[in-house]
């Protein structure tokens, strides 16, 4: 399967939110969160937001590229991250590799970034391969409260050839 980033339209931003994940994973589910609702709804229409398709057009996920910066470091430069999103029935189907490869470097296409960093969640095993395979590498981990629970995340990043 190929993949290809394409602009955010409204009816990427529908589908998205009815996506739903098997067990553990449904931690990721669109709908049971206000603030992810509002964040979907809010970067439709942002250049820094993408729909994720294949050869025949078809969604299969999502992305989007984001400043962080650390709250200690404010004379730094911000850095860019990446969040990602594959359709629920194309996960654990061996995808993911060339996936978010094409997401790497469609975006540095777009943004000319030489480093990226991105956040997991911890049990996220499947997820944490690929970035790893891709040369992603565990700068930290920190831990979040989600729906009233803790969650431990690892942030990882790679510097680009």
């Amino acid at each position: 399967m190929d993949f290809y980033l394409r602009s955010r339209i409204e009816e990427d931003t529908k589908e998205f939110l009815g996506w739903k994940y098997e067990g553990i994973y449904s931690f990721y589910d669109n709908d049971i969160q206000k603030e992810k609702i509002e964040a979907i709804e809010k970067a439709t229409s942002s250049d820094y937001a993408f729909t994720v398709i294949n050869e025949l057009d078809e969604i299969v996920g999502n992305c989007e590229f984001f400043y962080v910066n650390e709250e200690d470091e404010e004379d730094e430069e911000e850095v860019l991250a990446v969040s990602v999103q594959m359709k629920p029935s194309l996960t654990g189907e061996g995808y993911g590799t060339e996936f978010f490869k094409v997401i790497v470097e469609q975006g540095r296409e777009r943004f000319h970034y030489n480093y990226l960093e991105l956040m997991v969640v911890e049990f996220n095993k499947r997820a944490i391969r690929v970035y790893e395979k891709l040369g992603f590498l565990i700068k930290e981990e920190v831990e979040n409260v989600i729906r009233g629970e803790k969650y431990r995340f690892l942030i990882m990043g790679k510097q680009m050839d």
